[in-house]
């Protein structure tokens, strides 16, 4: 399950479908996996066609609302360097998340959870979250993928989303943003102090490495094609991820398919390109 923005990114050459909580869904489903999105569109046509795609590709959207009042949520990427800039539309609709009955009784049954901060950016949003997280279960992953977008972040809500990980995703920025936030010089020694069991460190084309209290994993990653805008590589590596979490893969080979698959996206443009059965084949074996 990913809960956060659905939206479209808006590049030169037109709109793509987007926003991290809905890339991790999109690729959790293209792996195999039952990837349920909880969001919020608006009653416009970009949420009509967000509702329609999604649900081509296999995401259970019975939980993305339908906001009458806020427009569907939009970016403005800028590629700077090869790396994408964000511009972040305000007064979205998914910044009106809502915990139903029904949603918590679904809640009560996920296997993984995956959040981060950018849908916190507004109390509503941030009382979802904890709303939402006080009705998992035990036994269920929490996956934090910090995503860190200022001006949209804030200590407080920085620290809320560590304090409930079991997974930690960050990349090096975040990781020194963290380690300010936990005073401590090893940010990720200071979460596996605070008791989450997996922290993951990326490095873009570099590759990643993996923590746990008693191991340590690193790939060097895979080149990507130079066609690519990399947009979403780092939510489709967290998508692998926690699907290979959640089927106890071992720890080398899950580094290596979050590796593979993250430089698959980031050879393309946009955030959700289709993979192809090669591919999937591929991160089976």
């Amino acid at each position: 399950m990913a809960f956060g923005e659905l939206l479209f990114d808006l590049f030169p050459d037109g709109p793509r479908l987007g926003g991290a909580a809905a890339n991790v869904a999109f690729h959790a489903a293209a792996l195999g996996a039952r990837a349920l999105l909880v969001s919020r569109v608006g009653s416009d046509e970009l949420g009509r066609r967000a509702l329609g795609q999604l649900r081509e590709r296999g995401v259970d959207v019975r939980f993305v609302g339908t906001d009458l009042d806020r427009p569907t949520g939009t970016v403005h990427v800028d590629l700077i360097d090869g790396e994408p800039r964000f511009r972040i539309g305000d007064q979205c609709a998914w910044d009106r998340l809502e915990v139903t009955p029904e949603l918590t009784a679904e809640l009560g049954l996920a296997d993984a959870f995956v959040f981060g901060t950018l849908a916190q950016r507004s109390p509503l949003g941030s009382g979802a979250l904890r709303a939402a997280l006080g009705a998992l279960p035990p036994r269920c992953l929490r996956v934090a993928d910090l995503n860190l977008r200022p001006p949209h972040v804030s200590e407080a809500v920085l620290t809320t989303a560590l304090a409930h990980a079991s997974v930690v995703k960050l990349n090096e920025p975040e990781a020194t943003r963290v380690a300010a936030a936990l005073g401590a010089d090893d940010p990720v020694a200071a979460l596996l102090g605070r008791g989450v069991s997996v922290v993951v460190v990326t490095h873009g084309a570099a590759g990643a490495e993996l923590h746990t209290r008693h191991s340590h994993e690193r790939h060097p990653g895979f080149a990507a094609l130079p066609t690519g805008d990399a947009v979403g590589a780092g939510d489709a590596f967290t998508a692998c991820l926690t699907v290979e979490l959640c089927r106890a893969t071992p720890l080398p080979k899950l580094l290596a398919r979050a590796n593979r698959y993250a430089s698959f996206v980031a050879s393309h443009r946009g955030a959700m390109p289709e993979p192809g059965r090669e591919l999937l084949d591929a991160l089976s074996l």
